[in-house]
């Protein structure tokens, strides 16, 4: 299934489960990735900051979730480390890696998710 809002996941939902189908939906535009501890730790901790902070986050398929599996936890300060790496700055200046959020609203919706994050 595709990535979309809450009442697509729902109808989605009512519609495949009214059939007897497993329905799988991602509501809300939640991407999600699950890191198993035999992935490659390196390669893996440096595409999950791509992807997460990349496009300041703001592509379709930015990651806003992870999920480590097993020892894979142990890898979070390795993403924290990697993602503290990244310059953001202006998306006309060589060597930035997030640029600018593309509106108030935008900005407004990113403070409103560290606020809930940090309170979590």
């Amino acid at each position: 299934m595709r990535e979309g809002s809450n009442a697509v996941g729902a109808y989605i939902h009512a519609r495949g489960t009214a059939t007897g189908k497993r329905v799988q939906a991602n509501l809300g535009a939640k991407n999600h990735a699950t890191i198993l501890p035999d992935a490659d730790r390196e390669e893996t901790v440096k595409a999950i900051a791509g992807a997460a902070f990349g496009a300041a986050g703001q592509r379709c398929m930015a990651l806003s979730a992870i999920i480590l599996v097993g020892s894979a936890q142990e890898w979070l300060p390795d993403i924290v480390e990697e993602a503290k790496k990244l310059r953001v700055g202006s998306g006309f200046h060589e060597g930035v890696d997030v640029g600018p959020l593309i509106s108030p609203e935008a900005k407004d919706r990113a403070e409103q998710i560290i606020e809930e994050a940090t309170n979590e």
